[in-house]
């Protein structure tokens, strides 16, 4: 039990603040449907982290600093993308909208922006150090889901509050903000010895 509860110390820490949570907020607010966005939560942790202990050594090794990369123009091509979308009303609240629309958005980007991300690697290496793979696995999805549970209330509790084109401004600010960091990071790494 030592291996689910490291697990979920470890990546519950890292999750907090995480790119992740944002995505969340923002999606349980666009679609408002809670339990699909904690259902494709679970999935992609459960299939990304899966990987990580699987396979994570071979894709860091096969893509480095490009996976990085990748991850930092998506964030600024969604934001982008927030920005360009058109709306119909500057004062029409979100719908809801399907709950398998909800899962599928959740579980692809949710699973995308996790591939090579801190806890992904942080689980990698749990994985590769303790005793007991499936309980590391359970931890850290259980540590996702948890840490991500409040972003979805959030999103679905205070989304009908907040006009759409506000919400899309806001989001793609962040987006592209967290985007340009993580590029700016990327790019100060390449200066040092």
């Amino acid at each position: 039990m030592d291996s689910f509860f490291i697990a979920l110390l470890v990546v519950g820490l890292a999750e907090l603040g995480d790119k992740t949570q944002l995505l969340t907020l923002y999606l349980s607010a666009r679609y408002r449907s809670p339990l699909a966005i904690l259902a494709g939560v679970f999935t992609a942790s459960l299939l990304s982290l899966g990987l990580a202990v699987a396979l994570g050594a071979w894709l860091g090794h096969l893509l480095g600093v490009w996976l990085e990369w990748i991850v930092a123009v998506l964030f600024i091509a969604l934001g982008t993308w927030l920005l360009l979308a058109k709306t119909e009303d500057e004062d029409e609240s979100l719908p809801s909208t399907g709950r398998r629309s909800a899962f599928i958005a959740t579980f692809s980007l949710f699973f995308l922006l996790e591939m090579g991300d801190k806890t992904q690697l942080a689980t990698l290496g749990l994985a590769a150090g303790l005793d007991h793979p499936a309980l590391v696995l359970t931890g850290a999805v259980v540590a996702m889901v948890a840490v991500n549970a409040p972003a979805v209330w959030l999103g679905h509790r205070y989304a009908s509050r907040l006009p759409r084109r506000l919400l899309n401004r806001i989001s793609a600010g962040i987006f592209v903000l967290v985007g340009l960091f993580l590029m700016v990071q990327l790019l100060s790494g390449m200066n040092r010895p």
